[in-house]
């Protein structure tokens, strides 16, 4: 008479664990002091030329807002997690998961990953893509990804 408890154990031994949380913090303001002062250098010349050419201060303090808010995540630290639930943001006190089975495709980039809602993104897809930057250790994301991403589309 055979055991069933055997083949249970032997099926939850080969069956591949997922890997564990990973988490780290991106900052490039802070983290790349050398070329760091040129961004927010360069929105507060802008927002100097739009107040001289706009004749007020009003103007250019709209500018340097509208620009800031455009780069908030360069400005601001932001903390990133990858887990079995999907990937979380958390910034300025709030938290995104942007859950995997929302995901249908994905490009490795030289500094992080684009995630994608659909399969075959068009160039307006990339305005509601999440972009994740590497950590210190890129191919541990990059192990993660594609274990959770099994079915999604992996672009060039």
């Amino acid at each position: 008479m055979s055991s069933t408890i055997r083949s249970s154990t032997q099926l939850l031994e080969t069956e591949p664990s997922p890997p564990a949380v990973i988490r780290w913090r991106s900052w490039p303001l802070a983290s790349n002091l050398r070329w760091s002062w040129t961004l927010p250098a360069g929105i507060l010349c802008v927002g100097a030329v739009v107040a001289w050419l706009g004749g007020g201060w009003l103007m250019g303090f709209l500018a340097i807002a509208s620009l800031a808010l455009a780069v908030w995540q360069y400005l601001l630290p932001v903390s990133y997690e990858i887990c079995s639930l999907g990937v979380r943001r958390h910034a300025m006190g709030r938290m995104r998961l942007v859950p995997w089975t929302a995901i249908r495709a994905y490009k490795l980039r030289p500094t992080g990953v684009l995630f994608f809602q659909r399969s075959d993104p068009a160039a307006a897809d990339l305005l509601s893509s999440l972009f994740v930057p590497y950590p210190t250790d890129e191919d541990e994301v990059v192990v993660a990804v594609r274990s959770y991403l099994p079915n999604a589309t992996e672009l060039p």
